[in-house]
């Protein structure tokens, strides 16, 4: 299995992964199993629990069903999916989320993957960070959730899905700055074609990730964890690193 820096063939080694995963937010993976993945979160993780798991952490992402408005199954159909953190209405959301491509689509199924960081510098010259932090998700029910975007001195923690579940809401009434963000999100996306082995390892508290619609037997591997209490990089756990606005 190859870890590789996104953007370039420069491969990171198994013990650099949490220094570059804190630094750029991703991890290209190639070539790998799912026994390789899991041994290599098992190193400097814990597994986060989801309903839909098959082991401690980890789910199959196959088409099974065919989604009905207001559920929160589009994951297991041929569907899109909006770019979106992953358990973002969680009172604490897994901070590590990996992906491992088993069998690729016959046509469509590319990952969407959106730097969060990025967009979070843009939208904060837009708008001063009072005004982003009462951004809050607000489910299809009218309820208010959590913030966008959690601002921890030094960090930041973003939590984002836009779909039939929950979507960006201004307590302030910024309908402008809902637009911005949404706009934001869709301009900075890039697409990322998988083939078998081939996935990628990300911040799930910066990198947003998604897929485009697809036909096929398309079958990926997800893992959720959160950094060990004990590791260095236990940190990850708040969010990750920004300058002072």
């Amino acid at each position: 299995m190859l870890l590789v820096e996104a953007g370039c063939e420069v491969e990171v080694s198994p013990d650099l992964l949490p220094l570059t995963l804190a630094r750029d937010g991703i991890v290209l993976i190639q070539q790998g199993s799912v026994a390789e993945v899991q041994a290599l979160l098992d190193r400097w993780t814990v597994p986060f629990d989801h309903p839909h798991q098959v082991a401690d952490g980890l789910t199959v992402i196959a088409p099974r069903v065919r989604a009905n408005d207001g559920d929160n199954e589009a994951g297991f159909t041929d569907l899109p999916l909006s770019p979106h953190t992953d358990r973002s209405l969680h009172v604490q959301p897994p901070s590590v989320l990996a992906t491992l491509m088993l069998a690729p689509a016959r046509a469509g199924g590319c990952a969407t993957l959106v730097d969060g960081a990025r967009v979070l510098t843009l939208i904060r010259r837009r708008a001063d960070d009072t005004a982003i932090a009462r951004l809050r998700l607000r489910t299809t029910s009218g309820q208010s959730g959590p913030p966008v975007v959690e601002f921890i001195p030094g960090y930041a923690h973003i939590r984002y899905r836009d779909d039939r579940i929950a979507g960006p809401h201004s307590t302030d009434g910024h309908t402008d700055l809902v637009a911005d963000l949404r706009r934001l999100i869709s301009d900075t996306a890039r697409s990322l074609h998988l083939d078998a082995g081939d996935g990628y390892l990300v911040h799930n508290h910066r990198f947003l990730h998604g897929r485009t619609a697809f036909t096929g037997d398309r079958s990926l591997v997800r893992f959720l964890a959160r950094v060990d209490s004990d590791h260095s990089y236990a940190w990850l756990n708040r969010g990750f690193s920004i300058a002072s606005s």
